[in-house]
């Protein structure tokens, strides 16, 4: 059976990851520092294979490990797996640095090894199916959070990178031009806009505000025959003329299904178990870091 590690059990693993992990036919294997975390969870979900270091999850044969730690650790724990032969599964972003985030991404290609990212929007089945439009010439994406302004580097890497990578997925053109703009007060960040530019003058908008008032993710495409707008990962709806329509969706459909994160982890787990070599996500993960270093840039020279 394909042995499978997780590594950090803090809430998005115990949330999104484990409820679905927990029902694929993998031998699971956990590690986290927490010794009471790590006692918890292998009770709740009947696992046997628990670990207090990450050499000690090495020795027990894993072929792919799930690393949902904080940022701060994602370099160190990426690099040890994947010079171990693991293939990886990490948490977005893969760390807040283009150049070091560059540096993993070479040292997987190098190993012939998986370095997937946690971008579970690519998966979503509203989101995807936007991908599939005809004649897309703008697209405006909002993303905004109560209370939470934060530093720069933090606030572009640790969230609005979600952002920047699903105009990226959804936008059928290369981007030629990248302007960044944002409310600031020292170092740090209270809103920001983002404008992705081709070379036809199509364009994505992408938008954060974290002193809104409000929780809240919009996403808009427009073509010559309508346009499309999905309010919170799920609900559709096509605006035309003067009229509104709800597209029709499974009421059965699981929240972590709807937002992606079935259809993601799966992924992972079938080019494990499939053995091929590793395919290249397009548009590639590192394009995302690179925009995100380049927002980074604007915005302290700003």
């Amino acid at each position: 059976m394909l042995k499978v590690g997780i590594i950090g059990l803090g809430d998005i693993a115990r949330k999104a990851y484990l409820p679905v992990i927990s029902n694929l036919p993998v031998e699971l294997h956990l590690y986290s520092r927490n010794a009471q975390v790590l006692q918890q969870v292998s009770a709740t979900y009947r696992l046997d294979h628990v670990h207090n270091s990450l050499d000690s999850m090495l020795t027990s044969g894993v072929s792919g490990a799930f690393v949902h730690t904080s940022t701060s650790s994602h370099k160190e724990i990426v690099e040890h797996l994947l010079n171990n032969g693991v293939h990886v599964y990490v948490d977005k972003p893969v760390t807040d640095n283009y150049v070091s985030t560059k540096e993993l991404f070479a040292l997987a290609e190098k190993k012939n090894l998986l370095l997937s990212v946690g971008f579970n929007r690519r998966f979503a089945p509203a989101y995807s199916a936007l991908k599939e439009l005809q004649g897309i010439s703008m697209i405006i994406m909002q993303k905004n959070r109560k209370e939470l302004p934060a530093d720069i580097r933090t606030f572009i890497f640790d969230d609005f990178i979600h952002v920047v990578d699903t105009l990226l997925n959804t936008f059928p053109f290369v981007v030629k031009t990248i302007t960044a703009k944002g409310m600031k007060t020292g170092d740090t960040l209270y809103h920001v806009s983002v404008h992705l530019v081709s070379d036809s003058g199509a364009m994505a908008v992408g938008i954060m505000n974290r002193n809104s008032g409000t929780v809240e993710e919009r996403l808009e495409v427009f073509t010559p025959t309508g346009k499309w707008v999905v309010d919170n990962v799920a609900d559709v709806y096509l605006h035309r003329d003067k009229s509104i329509l709800k597209q029709a969706s499974n009421d059965w459909e699981t929240t972590l299904h709807k937002r992606g994160f079935e259809q993601m982890i799966a992924n992972f787990i079938e080019a494990l178990s499939s053995g091929s070599p590793p395919i290249a996500a397009h548009p590639h993960p590192l394009l995302t870091h690179q925009i995100c270093e380049e927002v980074v840039r604007q915005l302290n020279a700003a």
